[in-house]
This record gives C-alpha cells, sequence and structure tokens, in this order.
C-alpha cells in the first residue's frame, strides 16, 4: 500500500503544479463582452483554457506514467490501477486550483453588468472528455515502459 500512497501523493502534486502551469500559460485572460446578462467570447477564445489544460495535464500524466512505472515495478497491476486513480485525483485538482488561481467567474460579473460591457474570462475547463487526458496519458507513459522493457530484471541486484 506504501507504492500506492507514493503514487497518489506524486499525482496530487502534479495536478497542484500542473493548475500554476496551466494559469501561467493561459494568462493574460482572454476578454469578451456581456448581452443580456451572459458573456460572450469567440470560439477560439472559449476554447483556450479547456485547450491548455489538455496539453499540460497530457504532458505531466505521460511523464507521471513513465517514471513511477519505471520506479514501482513490485506490482505492475497494481500500479496500472494506482496510475489510472492518481490520474483523475490530479485532474481534478489541476481543474479546482487552476479555477482558483484564475479571475472570478465570468458568467457571475456578466449577471451585473451592462449589455456591451467588457469581461474576462474565468480559467476553467469544460465538462467532459478534457478530464481525460491525465489518467489516460499516465497509461500510455506506463504502457511504453511496459512494452520496451519487459523484463527489467537486469537492472536490479541478484537476489540470493
Amino acid at each position: 500500500m506504501r507504492d500506492v500512497a507514493v503514487v497518489l501523493v506524486a499525482f496530487a502534486v502534479a495536478g497542484a503544479l500542473g493548475a500554476f502551469i496551466w494559469h501561467w500559460w493561459w494568462t493574460p485572460a482572454a476578454t469578451g463582452f456581456v448581452f443580456e446578462n451572459e458573456p460572450y467570447f469567440g470560439p477560439d477564445l472559449e476554447f483556450r483554457s479547456t485547450g491548455t489544460y489538455v496539453v499540460v495535464s497530457a504532458a505531466l500524466g505521460f511523464l507521471l506514467g513513465l517514471v513511477l512505472t519505471w520506479l514501482r515495478d513490485r506490482d505492475e497491476v497494481l500500479t496500472l490501477v494506482s496510475l489510472v486513480v492518481g490520474g483523475a485525483l490530479a485532474a481534478l485538482l489541476m481543474a479546482v486550483i487552476g479555477h482558483l488561481l484564475g479571475p472570478e467567474s465570468a458568467a457571475a460579473v456578466a449577471r451585473g453588468a451592462a449589455d456591451g460591457d467588457s469581461v474576462t474570462a474565468d480559467l476553467r475547463v469544460q465538462p467532459g472528455p478534457a478530464y481525460l487526458p491525465f489518467p489516460v496519458s499516465a497509461l500510455i507513459g506506463a504502457l511504453v515502459v511496459l512494452l520496451t522493457f519487459p523484463d527489467r530484471d537486469f537492472l536490479k541486484e541478484p537476489r540470493g
């Protein structure tokens, strides 16, 4: 169980770090306008926060999948399961922390604004498949290690 805890802590730290990277890359925030108390942004600006989230989370997940599978090789099945759970945890943490780092909710600002007023986008992820890159890329990283080095016993000290 110690191996699972190490994997989960590594993913939690990566999720928090990913939120800061995501926020840094995303800024400056997109600007739109208010119409009938709703914020409106161009399609490319609306996609920008989710797109940068996907790229950062996929890169971090892949890197963690490679490293943790290489280091935690006692039980590959347990490692793979913990990678999926850790990836889901990291995806959630990254989305929540990133949203908290970003500007306040554009929808909340638009409710009290007049038509035509300028509004700044908030950092958020569109619901749905955008949360999958962290765990899926971690599994891909694990598969790279497991398929490239199926028998890593040559790296270990001889037993008994």
